[in-house]
């Protein structure tokens, strides 16, 4: 989430006692322990990209148009409201409307807005767009001031939170998706398995699926959010789960090796000729930290700015990577060609002091307001850019899709 560190900065009081707030002690991991479990993350891994490949196949065979619609919805906190708000743009879009999207991603805010994409329907958006207008009265965390007595692993009081999330991800929503899901479409969010250091993907229809799985479901939501050291993380078959936007702010899924069982498994299903696999992506957030006077003599100041630039210089590669990524792919296998388009908040917008809070209710209404505009404009989509160079202005960039 683009707000983890200035949420951390906000509580920095608070950190200095944050080793009172950690989560209860657990037995130490043993090498075969630790082995097991590495194993087991492989197998994991290997298994959500198989089924990525085989409902995508699916969704080949019941489009029959040779083509393949995959979103990908970004943390980003707060500025979530921009994604909402684009989604809703777009989908009203009197000449190019929001397609019927085979496949969601989301990591943290954007994991919260992918049951809502997926269904794409009007109302659905709107009730996306509602969390964000009424966060900062419904959802926004309190200081849990017994934090060093109640050991959760977080300084916020996060009750109000899932009460909201519980609301949203109603049975009703879910009756909604199953039918979704049958038709071969799904959901993937990511979350950080702290124990094991990596990412976890998650897919919603297995989840759903299970006798448990509203339940489940909600608490992936909330793992998938929880800002290290401010939310209390999530306890998932018996490891520590949080924010899924340490690992990556994007979950790009089905990756190179998904996209290699999905080619290899397109002609057995009698599949033949080029499938066309567009790629959207939602950047809940700016894509490089805004420009500051740093106080080179200062350790602090030197510390804080390094934490900044550790997380948003990942943002233009992260962009970067999924290009480099649909290149190799459409050069390993012809029969897959890949299109890349995103869309992100103006990075000149990153200095406004609103930027820097958890919930602001009046940034949240410009974030939306922003995010429909764009949709709604002759220029939604961005340019890629670099680390190394400062972004133009949003509306100097003018791409349409790079394709490969």
């Amino acid at each position: 989430m683009s707000s983890r560190f200035t949420t951390l900065k906000a509580f920095a009081a608070g950190l200095l006692l944050a080793g009172c707030a950690s989560a209860p002690e657990r037995p130490t991991a043993n090498a075969q322990g630790a082995q097991l479990a590495a194993a087991e993350s492989r197998e994991l891994y290997a298994q959500a990209q198989q089924q990525l490949a085989q409902r995508l196949v699916r969704r080949v065979q019941a489009r029959g148009d040779h083509t393949l619609d995959i979103l990908l919805l970004s943390g980003g906190g707060q500025n979530g409201a921009y994604g909402a708000g684009f989604l809703r743009g777009w989908q009203a879009h009197p000449g190019a409307p929001m397609p019927r999207f085979d496949l969601v991603t989301g990591v943290s805010t954007g994991a919260l807005q992918t049951p809502f994409a997926l269904l794409g329907s009007e109302a659905a958006l709107a009730q996306a767009s509602r969390l964000y207008r009424e966060a900062a009265e419904r959802i926004a965390p309190g200081f849990d001031w017994w934090f060093w007595l109640n050991r959760k692993g977080g300084l916020l009081d996060t009750s109000r939170y899932r009460r909201a999330l519980d609301e949203a991800v109603s049975p009703v929503l879910v009756e909604a998706l199953a039918k979704e899901f049958a038709a071969g479409r799904d959901i993937a969010i990511a979350t950080s398995d702290f124990d094991l250091g990596t990412g976890r993907i998650w897919s919603l229809a297995d989840t759903l699926a299970r006798p448990d799985g509203l339940e489940r479901a909600r608490s992936l939501f909330m793992a998938s959010s929880a800002i290290p050291g401010a939310f209390p993380p999530v306890m998932l078959d018996g490891r520590v789960h949080a924010d899924g936007g340490i690992v990556s702010n994007l979950l790009i899924a089905p990756d190179r090796e998904g996209y290699r069982r999905l080619a290899e498994a397109l002609p057995a299903a009698g599949v033949h000729g080029p499938v066309t696999v567009r790629l959207w992506v939602v950047m809940n957030l700016w894509t490089h930290a805004r420009p500051m006077a740093v106080d080179a003599g200062s350790v602090l100041s030197m510390s804080r700015r390094s934490a900044l630039m550790l997380f948003w210089s990942q943002q233009p590669q992260l962009l970067q990577g999924l290009h480099d990524m649909a290149r190799l792919v459409g050069s390993d296998h012809p029969q897959l060609k890949l299109q890349v388009r995103f869309t992100a908040i103006p990075s000149e917008l990153a200095g406004d002091p609103a930027a820097e809070k958890l919930f602001d209710k009046d940034w949240m209404a410009r974030m939306e307001a922003l995010g429909h505009a764009r949709a709604q404009s002759a220029s939604p989509w961005d340019a890629l850019t670099t680390i190394y160079a400062r972004p133009p202005a949003a509306t100097s960039a003018e791409p349409g899709a790079a394709t490969y």
